[in-house]
């Protein structure tokens, strides 16, 4: 929340705001560093940092915790702190029946995993803001250390909607449940706590890694692959810089064409779209559209850091390619962005950037034709911009959460500029001099709006991201600069946020360190050392600093049957301890401390550096056979190590063309149907691997494709259909939870002969089975099959 409350966006201002405009409430997030933390500093809500003070009054006052998880740039976590955080009369009720705690999940990703999956098991969806009741301390006796979940959601309106309880409601019914029910609650939260150990401690025997899991996860890949806009399924996309990192190991192993053409589709089309920003450099989280068109405008530096190192690494493969030239300006874009606007004054690099300015998605970005021509002044010069940016062909863009706004433009290139130029009788070189000059004078009117909010903390990971970024940038373009920026974020990071043991802080806001590193900062702040040194022509400061973080990793995170795990030992705010395996947006730490050995041996010859990587690898066999695509850097990681050690492993990478035949979704009609008096009920049974999902018949989303059955080639029929009740599932792309089926889905079907109408069911006629299949992160192109229909002899 800003400074200045406004009645349009804070309902409840005059209830937060003392006549001389000072505020009128202050709770103890005051305290804290975390800008999402100091959002809802000034809430009626009695909010507490996580941490033993908050443990300790709930123990005290034999009431539960409520836990709120979000962060500083979550659209719908400013809508919940507007519609009830800010609304005296529900605090007050909060703060009577609960002890209330705020969590940002960029500081404890540890918390924020633990109480994810609780919700993801007990609602089967997930989402921010994420809501969860806990139990306090002390319920089995004084040494209990309590935070077992018990009940969980995620965004809960302040009044009922649409069939939902509101916030005051629940708050309610769960005080009433714990004074009346308490066994129950108890029992019901041990439940969900040992369901989250088994979900999350991923023990393993250690086994022989099996190579054709490289050749399944790009299988898979491939099977998602847009042919038409490029990228992985369809709306909303992600730009996934996990996968194309791994299809470009693949490429480099094995040079083949049309896989290289998938890349470069993919990074083109990217690059065109309103997804990235054409005025001022730089990519938004991901397309609401399948086209790379309009984002959901937030910018996170993770997501940048490994898109630069992507399109670096693509230059490096293909310095003569067509997109060579487009390549390289959005690396240059991209990070002349991050110096611009997201670097702390020590140097490192800030988390994010909001995607809202005073509750309007993409406020500052979206533009009309009038505003251009305004801004660029010149007549001739800001039709070249219309013309250019798309303007021309209408607006494209409407407020997602306000249908009476006014219509505007993302801006984007419809075509690429050397299309545009021949098109115009414009040479390339002086196309690009007038695209500066229209984003010179469009970036100066920009900036006279009133900006999104930036998230100004230092987190080591995602500083390690572009601490590598910076570095191959340098490198591959010969940029001194870059390296520069990377070698002094690296400084930065040693400097300020090193405890008295040698180890890393997580968190750094006005270079005050917080909170101990998780495995990913150390995993993540390595990779960028290592950059850094091959950048520094071998600077050996860097391969020192990164030999030390990768010994102290090791001693404090190791996993007694291999791998590592995410947390330190002996947390007493955490019941299970995590070894994670799967890519998110942060790719599994796990994955990348494999690849820092691997590295690691490269440079030093030494081998202990890859026995570990190659027992390290054995240890997740089993997943990485299991999960393929769901683990793709460790994937790359296995095939980085058959490159440097094949006497350990047989390549079996020859070929990255579609070869398995496994599917998603297995689709079965019962093998017999017997008509009787010209009708015959049947079923069609879906088998949905683990790991996906396909839309139910009424997705909730316009842009999703319904799952559906038609009868073909019998006229003389009919065929109803009832499909089973679908799961309600909240993804992070998402505004509203998703109407999905999981798993094993029966679908009735009822065949009825048309009154009048005598003939037998034809033997050709056929069930069209339409779906889409989708996993956590993106959606395939939708696929029909055909399904037979085995006929017994009508009854007599």
């Amino acid at each position: 929340m800003t400074d200045t409350v406004t009645h349009a966006v804070h309902p409840h201002a005059d209830e937060l705001i003392n006549p001389d405009g000072s505020w009128k409430y202050t709770n103890s997030l005051s305290d804290q560093t975390s800008p999402y933390l100091l959002q809802h500093a000034h809430n009626p809500v009695d909010w507490h940092a996580w941490g033993p003070r908050a443990f300790e009054l709930a123990r005290e006052r034999d009431v539960p915790i409520f836990l709120s998880i979000g962060y500083s740039t979550c659209y719908w976590c400013h809508v919940m702190e507007r519609q009830v955080f800010e609304n005296p009369q529900i605090a007050q009720q909060m703060n009577q029946q609960f002890v209330c705690i705020k969590v940002d999940r960029e500081e404890r990703p540890d918390v924020d995993d633990i109480y994810m999956t609780a919700t993801q098991i007990m609602t089967r969806s997930g989402g921010w803001p994420m809501s969860v009741f806990l139990t306090p301390p002390g319920v089995h006796g004084k040494d209990d250390p309590g935070l077992k979940p018990f009940w969980a959601g995620t965004y809960l309106p302040p009044t009922p909607q649409l069939g939902r309880p509101s916030f005051p409601q629940v708050l309610q019914a769960l005080s009433d449940a714990w004074k009346d029910q308490r066994p129950d609650v108890i029992q019901q939260a041990e439940q969900l706590v040992a369901a989250v150990a088994q979900a999350l401690s991923q023990k393993s025997e250690p086994a022989t890694v099996n190579p054709e899991s490289i050749r399944e996860s790009t299988d898979q890949l491939l099977r998602m692959y847009d042919h038409e806009h490029g990228g992985f399924g369809s709306a909303p996309k992600f730009p996934q810089p996990t996968y194309l990192d791994f299809l470009l190991r693949v490429y480099h192993n094995n040079r083949s064409d049309s896989l290289w053409q998938l890349i470069g589709h993919t990074l083109q089309q990217m690059a065109y779209g309103g997804m990235y920003d054409q005025i001022g450099g730089g990519f938004h989280r991901y397309s609401t559209d399948e086209r790379w068109l309009v984002p959901h405008f937030e910018k996170m530096l993770y997501d940048n850091g490994q898109l630069v190192e992507v399109y670096a690494r693509a230059l490096v493969l293909r310095p003569d390619d067509e997109g060579a030239a487009l390549y390289e300006r959005i690396i240059r874009e991209t990070c002349d962005y991050v110096q611009r606007e997201m670097t702390d004054p020590t140097g490192a690099f800030w988390s994010a950037q909001d995607a809202e300015v005073n509750a309007r998605e993409g406020g500052s970005y979206i533009w009309t034709e009038q505003q251009v021509r305004e801004a660029i002044g010149d007549p001739e010069l800001a039709e070249l911009a219309l013309h250019m940016y798309g303007l021309t062909l209408g607006a494209n863009f409407q407020d997602p959460h306000d249908p009476s706004a006014e219509q505007a433009n993302v801006l984007y290139l419809p075509k690429p500029l050397a299309a545009l130029a021949a098109e115009t009788g414009i040479d390339v070189e002086s196309l690009l001099a007038k695209r500066l000059e229209i984003n010179q004078a469009l970036k100066a009117a920009r900036d006279k709006r009133e900006q999104p909010g930036t998230d100004d903390k230092v987190l080591v990971s995602w500083n390690g991201m572009m601490i590598a970024a910076f570095a191959e940038a340098g490198r591959v373009l010969g940029e001194s600069a870059y390296v520069d920026a990377a070698g002094k974020a690296a400084d930065a990071i040693h400097k300020h946020m090193v405890d008295d043991d040698g180890g890393l802080y997580r968190t750094m806001r006005n270079k005050d360190a917080r909170i101990p590193a998780y495995l990913e900062d150390y995993a993540w702040y390595v990779h960028g050392l290592l950059a850094l040194h091959r950048a520094q022509s071998n600077e050996p400061k860097w391969l020192e600093l990164a030999r030390h973080f990768t010994d102290i990793a090791i001693d404090r995170f190791t996993a007694e049957h291999g791998g590592y795990y995410d947390t330190l030992a002996d947390q007493q705010d955490l019941f299970v301890r995590v070894r994670g395996t799967y890519d998110g947006a942060v790719p599994s730490a796990n994955g990348r401390m494999i690849h820092n050995l691997i590295t690691l041996y490269e440079l030093t010859d030494d081998s202990a550096w890859l026995d570990r990587a190659h027992r390290d690898l054995e240890s997740f066999a089993e997943a990485l056979s299991r999960n393929g695509a769901a683990m793709v850097q460790m994937q790359g990681a296995l095939l980085r190590a058959i490159n440097v050690d094949s006497d350990r492993f047989t390549n079996a990478l020859k070929d990255p063309q579609p070869q398995t035949t496994d599917k998603p979704v297995v689709a079965s009609v019962s093998p017999e149907i017997c008509i009787n008096d010209g009708i015959a009920e049947f079923a069609v049974t879906l088998r949905i691997q683990d790991g996906y999902h396909i839309n139910s018949h009424e997705p909730s989303e316009p842009d999703l494709i319904p799952t559906s059955i038609e009868l073909k080639g019998a006229a003389d029929y009919s065929l109803s259909v009832t499909f089973p009740l679908p799961q309600m599932q909240r993804f992070d792309y998402a505004d509203q939870p998703l109407s999905v089926f999981t798993g094993s889905v029966t679908i009735n079907a009822r065949l009825e002969r048309l009154t009048g109408h005598e003939a037998d069911l034809p033997t050709d006629a056929v069930l069209e089975l339409s779906y889409q299949t989708c996993t956590d992160q993106a959606c395939m192109v939708s696929v029909t099959e055909r399904l037979p229909l085995v006929i017994k002899d009508e009854a007599s």
